[in-house]
C-alpha cells in the first residue's frame, strides 16, 4: 500500500514539475514590450498599400469566403507531393537588388514603363516586384465577356512590363497581400492572385520570376490581443502556398517584420504542426520544401551600423537562415514614412548606397544573405 502511495506521490510530482516548466516557459516567451524595447527598439512598418491598394484586397466577400473549401480536393491531391522537396532548382544569379512598384498593372501605360524600368535600370536595380493586387478587381467581376476582355487587357500589359524589364536584364517578381489575407473568410484572395501568377506563367513566353506575399498581420487590430492566433494563421497561409505552388516555376518570397524572431522578445512561440517555436523558425521550414525560397526582412533603419541600426535588427533572421536553404534579403525603406530614422527619404542617393555597401560587406560572409530590397522605386527615383 505504501508503495502504491509513494509511485502516486511520485507520478504528482512529475506531473507538476512538468506543469511548472511549461509555465516558466510560456512566462519567458511572453515578455513585456517595455523590457522588450530595452533590448531592441520594436516598430511595425505601416503597409504603404493602406492607401493605394484596391478595396477589393481589403474587403471581405462573402461570395468567396469558402473559396478554400471549394479548392479542398486540389489541395489534398496535393499534400502528399508536398510533403517532398519540390526537386527543381532555380537557377543561381546575381545578389538580390529589387525594388517594389505600386502602380496598378492597368496604370502601365507604355511611356510610364519605359520610365519607371529606365529609372531602375541607372540605379542598378535587377528584380521588380510588381503589386497584382488590382487582379482582384477582375476575379470579384462576374463570369462572362467584360470579365474576359478585362482579364486579357491585364495579362497583356503585365506581359508587356515584363518584356521590357528582361530587355534591360531584370526579372519581374509578381507581388501581392493585405494584413486580412491569412485570417478566416480572406484566404481567397491569397490563393487567387498566386493562382492567378501560376497561371500567367503556364501560358505565356515572357514569364514571371516569383511571387511575393506582402501580408503583415501584425497590423491587424486583433493582433497586440491575440498573437498566437494571428502569426499561426500566417504561417498556415504560408505553408499551404508553398503547397499550391508545387509544380509551379515560381520561385516564393515572404515579406516579414525585423521581430519574427526569438531573440526580440516581441513575439511569443506556438504550436504549429509538430514544431513548437517562433515565426521565424516556422516559416523557414516552410520554405524548407521549397528551393529558391527567401525572407525579405524589413530592415528599415537609415543607419547601418550600431545599436537599432539595419545590421543589428536583421542579423538574428540571417543567422537563422544560414541553417536552410531559404535567403534573406535586408530590405530599406526610402518613402515618406514615419519616424525618419526608418527611411532615406529627403536624405541622399550616396547615403543610401554607402549604407547598402555596408550591409553587405556585413553580411558577406553568411551563406543565407542574398541581397538588398529597396521601397519603393518612385521614392528611390525622387532620391538625388
Amino acid at each position: 500500500m505504501k508503495r502504491k502511495k509513494v509511485l502516486v506521490y511520485v507520478g504528482a510530482s512529475v506531473i507538476s514539475v512538468s506543469l511548472l516548466s511549461l509555465l516558466y516557459t510560456q512566462s519567458r516567451t511572453s515578455t513585456p514590450l517595455a523590457a522588450v524595447q530595452q533590448k531592441k527598439n520594436i516598430l511595425y512598418p505601416a503597409q504603404y498599400s493602406d492607401t493605394h491598394i484596391t478595396k477589393n484586397a481589403i474587403a471581405t466577400d462573402q461570395r468567396f469566403r469558402d473559396l478554400a473549401v471549394f479548392d479542398k480536393e486540389n489541395y489534398l491531391a496535393s499534400v502528399a507531393n508536398s510533403l517532398q522537396t519540390n526537386t527543381q532548382t532555380p537557377e543561381t544569379t546575381q545578389p538580390e537588388k529589387g525594388v517594389w512598384l505600386w502602380t496598378p498593372i492597368l496604370y502601365l501605360t507604355p511611356d510610364y514603363q519605359n520610365s519607371i524600368i529606365a529609372g531602375a535600370k541607372k540605379n542598378g536595380i535587377r528584380n521588380i516586384y510588381l503589386s497584382i493586387d488590382s487582379y482582384l478587381d477582375i476575379y470579384v467581376m462576374p463570369e462572362g465577356p467584360e470579365k474576359e476582355a478585362r482579364k486579357k487587357e491585364f495579362d497583356l500589359t503585365l506581359e508587356s512590363f515584363i518584356a521590357i524589364a528582361h530587355e534591360n536584364g531584370m526579372t519581374v517578381d509578381a507581388e501581392a497581400g493585405w494584413r486580412n489575407w491569412a485570417e478566416p473568410g480572406n484566404e481567397y484572395k491569397a490563393f487567387a492572385v498566386v493562382d492567378y501568377a501560376r497561371q500567367f506563367n503556364a501560358t505565356h513566353t515572357k514569364k514571371l520570376r516569383g511571387f511575393q506575399y506582402d501580408i503583415e498581420p501584425y497590423l491587424l487590430s486583433s493582433y497586440p490581443t491575440d498573437k498566437k492566433t494571428v502569426l499561426r494563421n500566417f504561417v498556415d497561409i504560408v505553408n499551404k502556398t508553398v503547397t499550391r505552388l508545387n509544380n509551379s516555376d515560381l520561385r516564393f518570397s515572404v515579406v516579414i517584420p525585423d521581430f519574427y524572431d526569438r531573440e526580440s522578445g516581441e513575439t511569443p512561440r506556438f504550436l504549429y504542426g509538430w514544431s513548437y517555436s517562433y515565426t521565424l523558425t516556422h516559416l523557414l521550414n516552410a520554405l524548407e520544401r521549397r528551393p529558391g525560397s527567401t525572407l525579405i526582412v524589413m530592415a528599415y533603419r537609415n543607419q547601418s551600423a550600431g545599436t537599432d541600426g539595419s545590421i543589428q535588427i536583421s542579423k538574428d533572421e540571417i543567422l537563422a537562415a544560414d541553417d536552410y536553404r531559404t535567403k534573406v534579403i535586408v530590405a530599406q525603406e526610402t518613402g515618406d514614412v514615419a519616424p525618419p530614422s526608418i527611411t532615406f527619404y529627403k536624405t541622399s542617393l550616396s547615403s543610401l548606397n554607402t549604407q547598402i555597401q555596408k550591409i553587405q560587406e556585413a553580411f558577406a560572409d553568411n551563406e543565407s544573405y542574398d541581397g538588398i530590397a529597396i521601397h519603393y522605386i518612385n521614392a528611390l527615383l525622387e532620391l538625388q
